[in-house]
This record gives structure tokens, sequence and C-alpha cells, in this order.
């Protein structure tokens, strides 16, 4: 039954002829934070998402829960935590719209509305399709958010935090 709901979808993205909606499944975003003497990758695999295809364009809405990143580090993780006040703003959200027919290319890029840390900004968004999902990237600027960039040794961590991810939709 997946294989047949993967099928679907792909048959829609590929002809993007139907109006239709699709569900996040098998997704995870990375995080990468750079200091001076140390990089750290924190990972979520609980993303959740919808999008509504209808007249040749495409909306999409996904969230991660910001408690929902772990790196190899339980301490520095409720560090990180504490420094996004994840008690305060729970979520990340990631908005946008595009055009349905760039579903069916190879690749393809979007400006997507972030928020992060209550503060909403435009971001662009490069995606390389694969199957009825893809991978991508997009790199958020921790300043922008009004987080405030923690230190090791008197030194900031970088103010860009490349994230990329990985998704599959499903037909709902």
């Amino acid at each position: 039954m997946k294989r047949l709901s993967l099928a679907c979808a792909f048959l829609a993205f590929s002809f993007g002829a139907l109006a239709a909606d699709y569900q996040l499944t098998d997704a995870q975003a990375t995080y990468t934070v750079k200091h001076l003497i140390k990089t750290v990758l924190g990972t979520s695999q609980e993303l959740r998402g919808k999008m509504s295809c209808t007249n040749g364009a495409c909306e999409f809405l996904v969230a991660a829960p910001v408690k929902s990143f772990v790196s190899s580090d339980s301490n520095r993780d409720l560090n990180m935590q504490t420094v996004l006040e994840s008690a305060r703003y729970p979520l990340i959200t990631v908005r946008g719209k595009l055009p349905e027919a760039q579903l069916g290319q190879e690749s393809y890029s979007f400006p997507a509305r972030v928020t992060f840390h209550n503060v909403e900004k435009e971001y662009p968004v490069t995606v390389r399709r694969k199957g009825a999902g893809g991978s991508g990237s997009l790199t958020l600027k921790l300043e922008a958010h009004g987080v405030e960039r923690p230190s090791l040794l008197t030194v900031a961590i970088d103010d860009e935090v490349p994230v990329t991810f990985s998704f599959a939709w499903k037909v709902q």
C-alpha cells in the first residue's frame, strides 16, 4: 500500500495535473553549527508537514520541535534549548509556495518563510528531487532571528547555520 501511495505521489508530481493534498513522511533535518575549534551537527526526525497543490500552485507548511534536535552530547542539547528558549518558542516552521511544475524538475529553488525563535525571515531553499520527495538545504542566520550566539573560549559560534533536510510526500 505504501508503494502505491508513493507511486501516486510520484505521478502527481511528474505530471502536475492533479489537485491533491500531501503529508510529509520519512523526513529529517540536520543543522551544522561551526566554531573556530569545533563543528556540531544536530538532527531531528520529528518533522511534520502538509502540502496542498491546486490550480498549478503548491503551498506547504513544515514544523519541527526545537527540543527534537539532538547531537552527540545531551549537555550541549540542553544548552541549545536554553539559548533558543525552547519552552517559550517550541517550534521551528517553514512555509512556502511554489509552482507545481517545479516538483517534477530534477532540482529547483524557491523562497521559504522560516519562523525561528519567534522571528520570521525569508530564505532561499534548494531542493534536489528523488522520487516523491528529495533533499535540500537552506542557511539560517542566528542574529537575524534574535538568537545570541553562544561562545566558547570567548569566540562566538558562526552566525550562519546550514540546514540540510530530506523528505518524502504521501498522498492523503
